[in-house]
């Protein structure tokens, strides 16, 4: 049975529930409150055939992950949609109730009249080394805020020693800890991810860290078809909104992965002086009379599009590349 004559589960996702709706055989509006764990999702799944049902998840991180691996272990369709886009359709039909059943039954809605496409899960090294760069980021994020603490603490003439020492340790605790983390990341990385990251690495511009960031977030590029796709899910699209005379841009797309864009633009910095391709679009910018902010944005909306088609194409930066090249935009 294809996925378009299969019926739609739609899962609302909480830390300790999930909320499924869906159509018996009887073509009878149900919905179940299950555990959010391995046990009860198993025990459903069970209960439901994969050649009738397919699963329609909001995407909730760390929380949707369980039942939308266990659905796809057993051979059901999975896919994860944005919560936003179930909150927008909401609007469209004018519902005002908020409760996990109407949001269970809205995911199921939305599954069956968009057929969302079904989502492809990241290799374990992938997720393994998505993790540990998360755990670093929290590390250093931790490291910086003890550290500002310290210095401002010093700043108190009636500073007590041993709150002093506490920090101290601390921070030397971070350090180490950010050590160890740093020597995993090269052993969780196998050849093809070393050939991709090398592509991305390539770019002027681009360090080690964020290329490592942007493999683990998008699987490679594997997930995308165009640079396009690739720039909006990053958050760097450029919006216009026109209607009758008026005609403005709000700013840029924020959807999501704002520590990414954090990287990119402190990316963008090295890029404008070094990176030839981005120099000339900065200073064109800058002489079309931009703003110096804006223009980097813009920076970071190249050097997006440049590492998507080195790794498309898998070839390495030139910065004499010729325009009558093939390249993927």
């Amino acid at each position: 049975m294809t996925k378009l004559s299969k019926k739609v589960i739609g899962v609302d996702v909480g830390s300790k529930f999930l909320t499924v709706s869906f159509n018996d055989s009887n073509h009878q509006d149900q919905v179940y409150n299950i555990e959010n764990n391995q046990r009860s999702i198993l025990s459903f799944l069970k209960k439901i055939s994969s050649d009738d049902y397919c699963f329609v998840i909001e995407a909730t991180g760390n929380y949707s992950s369980r039942v939308l691996h266990l659905s796809l272990g057993n051979g059901f369709e999975s896919s994860l949609i944005n919560c936003m886009s179930v909150k927008h359709f909401a609007r469209m039909k004018n519902i005002i109730a908020k409760t996990d059943a109407e949001d269970a039954k809205l995911i199921r809605l939305y599954g069956e009249l968009f057929r969302p496409e079904n989502y492809i899960p990241k290799s374990i090294e992938i997720e393994h080394l998505d993790q540990e760069i998360k755990l670093l980021n929290d590390l250093e994020e931790e490291k910086r805020r003890y550290a500002v603490k310290l210095k401002s603490l010093r700043y108190n003439p009636y500073l007590n020693p041993n709150t002093e020492k506490h920090y101290e340790r601390r921070l030397k605790q971070l350090e180490k800890e950010i050590k160890e983390v740093e020597l995993r990341l090269p052993k969780l990385q196998d050849e093809k991810f070393k050939e991709v990251k090398d592509l991305i690495q390539s770019v002027s511009g681009i360090g080690e860290k964020t290329s490592l960031q942007l493999m683990t977030a998008t699987s490679g590029f594997k997930n995308f078809d165009s640079a396009k796709s690739l720039v909006k899910y990053f958050g760097l699209a450029p919006r216009i909104y026109q209607s009758g005379k008026k005609c403005y841009s709000p700013g840029k797309c924020r959807t999501s992965k704002t520590h990414i864009r954090s990287l990119l633009y402190v990316c963008s910095w090295t890029a404008m002086k070094h990176n030839v391709h981005c120099k000339e679009l900065y200073l064109r910018l800058l002489a079309k009379g931009k703003p110096k902010k804006l223009a980097l944005i813009a920076v970071c909306n190249k050097l997006l599009r440049i590492c998507f088609g080195v790794v498309k194409n898998k070839i390495a930066y030139q910065s004499d590349y010729k325009k009558n090249c093939k390249i993927l935009t």
